[in-house]
């Protein structure tokens, strides 16, 4: 909040909307904004020459919070560029065109800001949205130390759509539009080489599963794009290339589900120890359930099984050997 003429004055954050053919899932995307408990927001929606007419969609929220921008379509890259150059909020935070936040989500990132001023970003917890239903929540709490230890081992600390950005910190970062997949994860890793990063302890975020966008996608393609993304990070940072490191390479013949996918199975597998380190057995072997049914032949996907099983001491070491943490 700053002071204005003697008056607290709630600080103007502005979430950032890309949208390229969102269909029916833009109008309660943005509504979940709207809807949001703290009210002082610039929703800056950009339109990336969507064709399938979703835009008409919200043409009835008549809220004066809502910008819309229009441009031909060039990637998201290019889109959050756009935004960028517009928005007018103290923070930023990111809203993806089919997905939904919860109604305190803002509020909390914001009041995590405040309360850390040296963080340039706040990232949160969030839970699938997989066949219309929502599923496996996650709510881990990161610390900065933690965070930066993933930017160190180029891992992502949160998921890119889930974060709040500080722009006083953030205000000289642009997007890479020569990446049209692995924007967020570039963006993410340049700022986190600076600047702390925090992960909410709260589940704040529904993340959509579009099967039908991830089965027309070329997975080979995919990787290799992700690829130039982490070689970017070598070049950045002078490091020696490091094989081990980077995406690996897909061999056409050898497609598996969990590349089909996007490796969904990962997040079913934090999950399901995220809620057994919370007490909640049941909600975990029940996450791990519905990991299973979607390819119930493919051994990988028994994963989360085996972490709703075992004994929680026995998993822990095992991700922390298997991540280097020890």
């Amino acid at each position: 909040m700053a002071d204005v003429g003697g008056k607290t004055e709630l600080e103007l954050v502005t979430v950032v909307i890309c949208v390229y053919n969102a269909g029916e899932f833009l109008r309660p995307a943005v509504e979940s904004i709207l809807n949001q408990t703290y009210p002082r927001l610039e929703v800056l929606i950009v339109d990336d020459g969507s064709t399938d007419g979703c835009l008409s969609t919200i043409q009835h929220l008549r809220d004066p919070r809502i910008r819309v921008l229009h441009q031909e379509n060039r990637g998201k890259p290019a889109a959050m560029n756009y935004a960028l150059s517009e928005l007018r909020g103290a923070y930023y935070a990111i809203q993806d065109a089919d997905d939904l936040s919860f109604p305190q989500r803002i509020e909390r990132q914001l009041q995590c800001m405040r309360e850390n001023p040296d963080t340039a970003a706040v990232f949160c917890g969030f839970e699938l949205i997989l066949n219309g239903r929502h599923v496996a929540p996650t709510f881990a709490m990161k610390d900065s130390e933690e965070c930066r230890r993933a930017i160190d081992e180029m891992s992502m600390p949160g998921h890119d759509p889930t974060a709040m950005y500080r722009v006083s910190m953030v205000q000289g970062f642009r997007y890479d539009e020569s990446l049209r997949i692995g924007e967020g994860y570039d963006y993410i890793l340049r700022i986190g080489e600076r600047f702390p990063m925090m992960v909410l302890g709260e589940c704040l975020y529904s993340y959509r599963i579009n099967w039908e966008a991830l089965t027309k996608r070329n997975p080979m393609e995919r990787q290799q794009l992700l690829r130039e993304a982490a070689l970017k990070v070598f070049e950045r940072r002078g490091l020696p290339y490091d094989e081990s490191q980077l995406p690996e390479v897909l061999d056409p013949r050898r497609i598996k589900n969990r590349h089909l996918d996007n490796d969904v199975v990962s997040h079913f597998m934090a999950s399901t120890v995220e809620q057994r380190h919370a007490g909640s057995w049941g909600a975990a072997m029940q996450t791990a359930v519905r990991c299973l049914a979607l390819h119930p032949l493919d051994p990988y996907y028994y994963k989360p099984i085996a972490y709703a099983a075992a004994p929680l001491r026995i998993i822990d070491w095992y991700r922390a050997w298997k991540w280097g943490w020890r």
